[in-house]
């Protein structure tokens, strides 16, 4: 997912492997990318599966069609878990396209005296080069340290298997509220009236 390499593609490796060291000229598929360490999982042709860092690998098959992916982007979490997106954002501006200014669905809803945010994108370009995207994933990955629950979907919307799920949701489960068809919906919340975008 919004990865200069797609998962099953057959590259060539020339780098230092993580478990068994270095390869030279070696064919294999990237098997997943983690989204940590930013490093591909490789399976070597005549050779063991390693991960590599993305210098280490060149595609063989040309360049990657310039085709603009788009998105569905969800997220949903506490009013104190999206304050904090939009503080650490603010504290660094100014941003250019800032992601947060351009959201097509933003609700809020409170269960059990707790109020929540479900905010979300429709057909957006998505890249992990943006600054305003980069600002909001790296705030969500210190959620769970904060004991802010969440859900955050990132789906490419023409290959349904591009698709990234992050979610928090063991202190509180009431952020659990899509489901993924063909299209991110908002589960039916109980007692509540469906939500009309």
């Amino acid at each position: 997912m919004r990865n200069k390499y797609n998962y099953g593609e057959l590259v060539k490796v020339n780098g230092i492997g993580k478990i068994y060291g270095k390869v030279k000229n070696k064919l294999g598929f990237i098997l997943e990318k983690d989204s940590y360490y930013a490093d591909y999982y490789i399976d070597l042709i005549f050779g063991k599966k390693d991960w590599f860092k993305e210098k280490s690998i060149e595609r063989i098959l040309g360049k990657k069609k310039n085709k603009v992916e788009r998105y569905q982007i969800r997220l949903c979490t506490t009013v104190d878990g999206y304050e904090l997106i939009k503080h650490n954002l603010q504290e660094n501006e100014p941003i250019s396209n800032n992601k947060l200014g351009q959201i097509n669905i933003y609700k809020r809803f409170s269960k059990k005296g707790k109020d929540y945010i479900i905010v979300g994108w429709s057909s957006v370009f998505w890249p992990v080069s943006n600054k305003s995207i980069h600002i909001i994933e790296n705030t969500i990955k210190t959620f769970k340290k904060l004991d802010i629950p969440f859900q955050y979907i990132v789906m490419n919307e023409e290959n349904i298997t591009d698709i990234e799920i992050y979610e928090f949701t063991d202190n509180d489960n009431n952020v659990e509220v899509f489901s993924i068809e063909r299209k991110i919906k908002i589960k039916n919340l109980k007692q509540r009236p469906p939500f009309e975008w």
